[in-house]
């Protein structure tokens, strides 16, 4: 008996803590999946008790499916799994019982034994882990676990172990079905992307502002993003690189995403013999930020996201952030602020940013001078801003910005 597996139950955290809200955020999340399996030859999502289940009508593309639903922020776990009617199950239950015999839960036990033989593999033991959604069924969940689990051990030989398992299948007992499932996988939980407003992040060639980026989208904010590049033109300057991060976080989001290209020729023309060596660090930072504050009250965006950690690098000291942007009246968020070098890196290798963050690029922030001010003063950094005249410099850089719409990377 060939079992197939066309539904691919998912279950959310954060959104269950909501209030009045949690029928908007379960709506968008529901958008979200809808637009992240489109292409798949049909799809139906139902909310069935606290999951959400996800039928597909081409079942030999449940595995593509599960792997786009595990980039859906606002999940956190998805499983394959085999749905089994209830109306038999009860039926045949309900039998066994009246005649007192052992429960068979035969269609249990055979989807546990398929699972098996797919994916015992060389694991020295297993356990059914069962539980009920609905208590009306005739055997509690250790008496499930123990009928499925002979069955499981008479097929395979392999032992049972209720604790620490090599390998686990799972039973899942609702009011009009039952799951049986093996893979659970863990997704990034977060909230809905899109579900928090507007937010326009300061992307560079680096590790860490992708992170941070990623880190906000997976808050539910809609994130548009702004380069800085060296040469005149995007193409002069090759921003094959930058455009390509942004697809790698396309694919977290379910609408292709902003990139505003933007040259720095406006500030290294006025900041020419206006601007120390030892301020000109601080000061092309600040020539970012006005810059990208501009664009973001230009396309409607709340905040800005920086990759800023605490003291990494000269730019990044406590006075050196303080003095860079005293005049921002946009919230500026630094989701990296907390975490070192090796976080930061962690998180660009499990969200598939790494190996195009460290692609060679010459990033406009690289050559800078080399030895930075590390306590500048905000009333200094006005000053030379007056003197350089710098709002001309945003002005004219906002104007020349030039937007690109990133669909996902395959």
């Amino acid at each position: 008996m060939s079992l197939p597996t066309p539904v691919i139950a998912c279950t959310y955290s954060e959104i269950a803590l909501k209030g009045r809200n949690r029928k908007l955020f379960l709506r968008k999340l529901l958008n979200n999946m809808q637009a992240m399996l489109k292409g798949l030859g049909g799809v139906t999502i139902h909310h069935v008790e606290s999951r959400l289940l996800v039928r597909l009508h081409d079942e030999t593309r449940t595995a593509e499916a599960a792997a786009r639903l595990h980039r859906v922020f606002g999940l956190q776990w998805v499983s394959p799994a085999i749905e089994l009617d209830r109306g038999p199950l009860d039926a045949e239950l309900a039998d066994d019982l009246d005649a007192g015999r052992e429960p068979r839960l035969t269609a249990v036990c055979e989807a546990a034994c398929q699972l098996a033989d797919e994916g015992l593999g060389r694991a020295r033991n297993f356990r059914i882990h069962a539980r009920r959604s609905d208590r009306t069924f005739g055997l509690n969940s250790l008496q499930i676990g123990a009928v499925a689990g002979a069955a499981v051990h008479q097929r395979s030989g392999v032992p049972g172990r209720m604790v620490d398992a090599d390998f686990t299948i799972d039973v899942l007992v609702l009011r009009a079905s039952v799951l049986v499932f093996a893979l659970k996988e863990q997704a990034f939980g977060g909230l809905p992307a899109c579900s928090s407003g507007r937010s326009l992040v300061l992307l560079s060639g680096g590790i860490d502002s992708p992170v941070a980026a990623w880190m906000l989208m997976r808050r539910g904010s809609r994130c548009d993003f702004v380069h800085f590049h060296s040469g005149r033109t995007p193409e002069e300057a090759d921003t094959g690189k930058i455009e390509d991060l942004t697809a790698l976080l396309a694919r977290w989001s379910p609408m292709p995403l902003h990139l505003y290209l933007v040259p720095v020729v406006p500030y290294e023309m006025r900041a020419i013999g206006a601007i120390d060596d030892s301020h000109d660090m601080v000061m092309f930072r600040r020539f970012m930020v006005r810059t990208a504050a501009r664009l973001a009250r230009r396309h409607k965006c709340l905040a800005l996201v920086t990759g800023d950690s605490l003291g990494q690098v000269a730019s990044q000291t406590l006075h050196n952030l303080a003095a860079i942007s005293p005049d921002i009246s946009l919230p500026i968020l630094r989701p990296l602020v907390g975490l070192d070098k090796h976080e930061i890196t962690a998180w660009s290798h499990r969200t598939g940013l790494f190996e195009t963050s460290i692609r060679p690029y010459r990033d406009c922030c690289s050559i800078r001078s080399p030895r930075p001010t590390l306590a500048a003063r905000g009333i200094d950094l006005l000053r030379l801003s007056e003197a350089m005249g710098l709002e001309d410099a945003v002005r004219e850089a906002a104007d020349a910005a030039v937007r690109r719409v990133i669909a996902p990377e395959a």
